[in-house]
């Protein structure tokens, strides 16, 4: 059967529901970092939401590189949502986990806080008169890069720990959702031409996408073996871009290799249907297949063009959400989105998933704070407690 998040007093697994709706309904943070924290922790508690994911990157995470200050964080963390009747469902470590995982680039250099290394490192080595390659305006230095992997995975760490002790004070396991990004630069080889050949003139080639699950494994393993330490779970959002795409394929590559390396239950999944649907994969099968592994879960609507578009599918090189693009991150439950919440709703019952479920509101056409008001009344309406029985038994004579 499914995860359950929380318990009781005594550790038993126990169902904690919503305050209009059979699960906890969250918000998460992310896409709401323009607000001060203090107004958005109003707007949640008046909307009517029961907790909220972390956008770790805004945290105080120098304060987690300790086990005795991480403690002390969390309890003051959990004492601010306790004053607004919330609780703290996840911690998001997106950002962090798309810059360890990818080899080092400015793009995820651009993820990086200006207090670390690697910024500044970048800053100096560009004022020094250097320039990235014409043919690589991405390009940043090995030493840069080396920072990178290094300020990624430490704060990787201090989140872990901070989760932690986030779940001792909640009576719930506090998942940590992430990214885990596209090592060997796995994601250039998503279409396969010019293929990729075994050999060259009797020498032969690594197979790219092992190397880039090994990879994983050496660059996450330290984090993962804190999980282990803390009693929470990493867990991949799917998504284009990471080693597991968002199809059911490249999820079981990646669960199966990081289960022999030994992280069976520690590593999981994310559930997040919107970057599925437009790559027409059914997020009702993904979370019957994956159903042990879904230690925490997303809502966001898509939208799909199912006629012709200017974009394409893939979005051609337009922004994320431009409007010719062939799908969009839209409100979710509304008539726009692909994803039907009723069906994951009873999916997730069905596979006895009981723990909060966070909507990540993204949307280009719509108010922030009207589009997350809307999405919990969707979600609330979706969200229907499960069967306790058998509707034509009640029949029987």
């Amino acid at each position: 059967m499914g995860f359950a998040q929380t318990v009781d007093e005594s550790g038993k697994p126990v169902h904690r529901p919503g305050k209009g709706s059979y699960h906890q309904i969250g918000l998460v943070r992310g896409q709401f970092g323009g607000v001060p924290e203090s107004e958005w922790l109003k707007f949640i508690a008046g909307a009517g939401f029961d907790g909220w994911e972390e956008a770790s990157w805004e945290l105080d995470l120098r304060r987690c590189d300790t086990d005795a200050g991480a403690a002390e964080y969390a309890k003051e963390r959990v004492a601010l949502a306790k004053a607004h009747g919330l609780e703290i469902f996840t911690v998001a470590t997106h950002l962090q986990g798309q810059v360890l995982g990818d080899e080092p680039s400015a793009k995820t250099l651009n993820f990086c806080s200006g207090k670390g290394e690697a910024r500044g490192a970048y800053k100096a080595w560009r004022a020094a008169g250097n320039n990235p390659p014409r043919t690589n305006p991405m390009y940043v230095p090995d030493e840069v890069g080396a920072l990178m992997h290094k300020e990624a995975q430490r704060d990787l760490l201090a989140a872990v720990r901070y989760a932690g002790h986030l779940s001792k004070l909640q009576n719930r396991r506090v998942a940590v959702p992430g990214f885990v990004g596209s090592p060997a630069h796995c994601w250039s080889h998503w279409f396969l031409f010019p293929w990729l050949p075994g050999e060259i003139d009797g020498h032969a080639l690594p197979d790219v996408y092992q190397v880039s699950l090994e990879l994983l494994v050496e660059r996450f393993g330290p984090v993962w073996d804190e999980c282990k330490k803390q009693g929470v779970t990493y867990d991949l959002e799917c998504h284009p871009s990471e080693r597991a795409m968002g199809d059911l394929e490249s999820a079981v590559d990646y669960i199966n290799h990081m289960n022999k390396a030994g992280y069976e239950g520690v590593v999981g999944f994310n559930l997040d249907g919107s970057h599925m649907e437009w790559q027409n994969v059914s997020v009702i099968q993904f979370i019957r297949e994956f159903q042990k592994y879904v230690h925490c879960a997303h809502v966001k609507g898509v939208q799909v063009e199912r006629e012709h578009c200017r974009g394409g599918l893939l979005g051609g090189h337009r922004s994320m959400g431009h409007w010719t693009n062939g799908w969009k991150f839209v409100t979710a439950g509304t008539q726009r989105d692909a994803n039907s919440l009723e069906e994951i709703f009873i999916e997730l019952n069905r596979v006895g998933y009981e723990g909060a479920v966070s909507i990540e509101w993204e949307d280009n056409d719509a108010d922030k704070f009207a589009g997350a008001k809307t999405a919990l009344a969707n979600c609330r309406k979706a969200d229907l407690p499960p069967s306790w029985g058998r509707h034509d038994d009640a029949l029987k004579a």
